[in-house]
């Protein structure tokens, strides 16, 4: 168990510690203590204003558009959700290691807890058991059945790479599809 890093253990525990961080305050300490970009950005309403805003920048205004978010990304995603202009239609939206099946981020979100958005089409959650990021995946558990979720096999030194997300087929083809 030495050789062991936190990608080898979050995957051999993914079930039982996705159980006690939705039934004990472990995600908001992980949160806290972890993930400090998340923490920030839901802490502190002057940075998810200025994030929001700097994304919302470079938006289109209108047509259809696919939404490709991962990690922190996922969060500020959900958010800007509630910002698009109307005229915008998000026909795809992936997440991907995503934290947003913590009910300490998923309560502190600007929608105020795991609603589905109606305004988007389809929505792929890809997420790999030894990401730590990804602890609360399945989103399903929280978010409902209207969602797609792919379990990727991502290398452990590499379990929370973007680079390894967009990379397995299933996602790679379901973007590719929705861009055709």
């Amino acid at each position: 168990v030495e050789d062991e890093g936190l990608g080898d253990v979050v995957g051999k525990l993914q079930k039982q510690l996705s159980w006690l961080a939705n039934r004990s305050g472990l995600d908001e300490v992980l949160i806290a203590a972890v993930f400090r970009d998340v923490a920030a950005y839901l802490d502190r309403d002057e940075i998810r204003q200025l994030v929001l805003t700097t994304v919302l920048q470079s938006v289109p205004t209108s047509g259809p558009v696919v939404l490709v978010s991962h990690s922190l990304g996922t969060v500020v995603a959900m958010d800007l959700l509630t910002r698009l202009p109307e005229q915008l239609q998000v026909v795809q939206l992936v997440t991907a290691g995503s934290p947003l099946g913590m009910d300490t981020v998923f309560k502190r979100l600007l929608s105020g807890g795991p609603h589905r958005p109606d305004r988007v089409g389809d929505w792929l959650n890809a997420w790999c058991p030894a990401d730590a990021v990804a602890i609360g995946c399945p989103l399903r558990d929280d978010w409902g059945d209207r969602l797609t979720e792919v379990i990727t096999n991502n290398p452990k030194d590499r379990a929370h790479s973007i680079e390894e997300y967009l990379a397995d087929r299933r996602v790679a083809d379901a973007i590719g599809t929705t861009l055709h």
